[in-house]
């Protein structure tokens, strides 16, 4: 009985990996959720393991996280015309945004923002805001978020939120109401 040199079994495995599995694979295409509209410094966008400036322009895209620092703010214009204007000392992570789905999530892990969200009309649509502590979820309004020391705030200008702790006690906060967790 004839026996294959280890080495050959290999090189062979080798050479069929490289007929079935192209070289130029293509890394995973960045899905845009929309661009940083206006910015006072001291904004920055992780990217992954990078840390990008975020001067006006710049793309944001869906797993970026928006930072501020002490002094900073920044206007983050969605691709569906929605606007999330991040407060100062603040950090918030575009999870989803398809606009024309209107699926979007954003996680808020610490600060300030005020979101104007356009009207959501397409059957199961959704826009909401994620913290450590409860959910907004939003239907088309005008609204502040604070979300500091373990206690998440809401204050809603115009519209109505659905707003929900971890538990899934929701409470419908009105124009000119403000509710915590």
């Amino acid at each position: 009985m004839k026996t294959r040199s280890p080495f050959l079994i290999a090189l062979i495995v080798l050479a069929s990996l490289s007929i079935i599995v192209p070289p130029d694979v293509p890394a995973q295409v960045a899905q845009k959720a929309g661009q940083i509209s206006r910015a006072i410094p001291d904004v920055a966008i992780a990217r992954g393991t990078q840390q990008l400036p975020a001067p006006v322009k710049a793309l944001v895209d869906w797993g970026d996280m928006v930072k501020t620092g002490d002094g900073g703010r920044a206007r983050v214009a969605l691709d569906d015309g929605s606007v999330l204007n991040v407060g100062s000392s603040s950090t918030l992570t575009v999870t989803q945004h398809n606009a024309a789905a209107q699926q979007t999530q954003i996680e808020l892990t610490y600060g300030r923002m005020r979101s104007q969200v356009v009207k959501q009309s397409k059957p199961n649509s959704k826009f909401e805001v994620h913290t450590a502590v409860g959910v907004a979820g939003v239907v088309g309004t005008d609204f502040f978020l604070g979300y500091m020391n373990g206690l998440f705030q809401i204050i809603v200008y115009e519209g109505h939120v659905k707003f929900c702790n971890l538990d899934g006690i929701c409470v419908d906060v009105l124009a000119g109401q403000i509710a915590t967790i």
